[in-house]
């Protein structure tokens, strides 16, 4: 539930595949889930909890991540105003290199202060010394597997050839309410 609940990470998403093209959401979501497995993998090693420990690491986590997605809702706000300079295009673009998509979606996952509390949490709860390491595996690859799986969905979905076209009307407008959603949720980040 809490992978598909809407976060930093829905938006990232669903804006790359309504906004670049289906390629371009699928490395995205790639990138999410390659987070979430290094979140899993940290949790199972005992790093997140030795990370967590740190003098004032969840102070700099806290500016790192809310400083970055507020400055992913502000670029999203960018694009959105260069194309409400020019005419808008029937189809989105094409132009986002691979491994850029990858980058910005492992990048938003890993930069999710409430990320870290989530995989901190469930890890502290699950681990237990005599826990088996298949089970370990088996919850590393679930991860990644179930984060990959709902954000790929999400991205066929929007960029579906039936459902699409009624968004590209409205792209600037959706673009537009993602990106300030993202300033806030830096910005609250950032407050906390």
């Amino acid at each position: 539930m809490a992978i598909i609940s809407p976060g930093p990470n829905f938006i990232l998403v669903t804006n790359t595949a309504l906004s670049d093209s289906r390629q371009a959401g699928l490395f995205a979501a790639l990138g999410v889930a390659t987070g979430s497995a290094l979140f899993a993998l940290a949790g199972l090693a005992g790093l997140l909890v030795l990370v967590n420990s740190l003098p004032h690491f969840g102070t700099l986590l806290r500016f790192a991540g809310g400083g970055y997605l507020a400055w992913l809702g502000f670029d999203m706000l960018r694009h959105r105003h260069h194309q409400l300079g020019k005419r808008i295009a029937e189809t989105p673009g094409t132009g986002c290199p691979p491994l850029l998509s990858y980058r910005t979606g492992l990048l938003t996952n890993l930069s999710n202060p409430k990320a870290w509390a989530f995989y901190l949490s469930l890890f502290s709860l699950v681990m237990t010394p005599n826990f088996p390491l298949w089970g370990k595996v088996f919850l590393n690859a679930a991860m990644f597997l179930i984060s990959l799986a709902w954000y790929a969905t999400v991205v066929v979905l929007i960029s579906s050839r039936t459902i699409q076209p009624a968004f590209l009307g409205w792209r600037p407008v959706i673009q537009g309410v993602l990106g300030v959603l993202l300033m806030l949720l830096g910005g609250k980040i950032l407050l906390m």
